[in-house]
């Protein structure tokens, strides 16, 4: 019986082996092909207060712009998206409409990447388990999105009344060339009228590894 135990341990030991250096073999030609972008403020943006964050202001409205903001699940997030958490201060006179529409990332060669409802976001992406000793030969989970943290943190549509301000994520598609510099845009709309009467422009850098 005892020796038995140990040709089976020995067994699962050799295929936690052979599946982990599979798995780090995958993984890291994965690494040299993935493109992972990191958003920060660019030369010219006007900072802002908060960490890794700038913003714009017209016609009473400012925007503050967090890039590297997100720290839930999944951690993993920024490798397939990205991520801005975006907060909205309205000093207008107006009822500001916000709507997810009203948001693009403008790269250089003026190809635009619009905002993506959260609840339309489809996908996977994995997560690292830690400590991965403890879910026995799984090192990495599945993660189907939207997560129930994307849904809660996104910025809601509605509107912000005057004097008044809201806060939360928004989610961009990762853009399919290296551009070294995109603009985050949105256009001020008075939710009464319907009626555009002004637009923030905030430049950000995108440096990819």
């Amino acid at each position: 019986m005892a020796s038995n135990l140990l040709v089976s341990w020995a067994g699962a030991a050799a295929r936690r082996l052979v599946g982990a250096v599979v798995l780090a073999s995958i993984l890291s030609i994965a690494g040299c092909t993935a493109k992972h972008a990191v958003v920060v403020p660019a030369p010219n943006a006007t900072l802002a207060s908060a960490p890794n964050s700038a913003q714009g202001s017209d016609e009473g409205v400012t925007v503050v712009l967090q890039a590297n903001a997100w720290d839930d699940f999944p951690q993993t997030l920024d490798r397939d998206l990205i991520p801005l958490r975006v907060t909205i201060r309205n000093q207008s006179g107006h009822p500001l409409a916000v709507r997810y529409d009203n948001f693009v990332l403008i790269a250089t060669d003026n190809h635009r990447y619009t905002d993506i409802p959260p609840y339309q976001i489809k996908g996977n992406t994995y997560e690292r388990l830690s400590p991965y000793w403890a879910y026995s030969d799984a090192y990495y989970i599945d993660v189907h999105l939207p997560t129930e943290a994307m849904l809660q943190q996104s910025i809601s549509q509605g509107v912000v009344a005057d004097n008044a301000e809201t806060s939360g994520f928004l989610y961009f598609h990762m853009p399919t060339e290296r551009q070294p510099a995109i603009t985050f845009s949105t256009i001020l709309v008075d939710a009464l009228t319907g009626q555009r009467f002004g637009g923030i422009d905030v430049p950000l850098r995108i440096e990819w590894f």
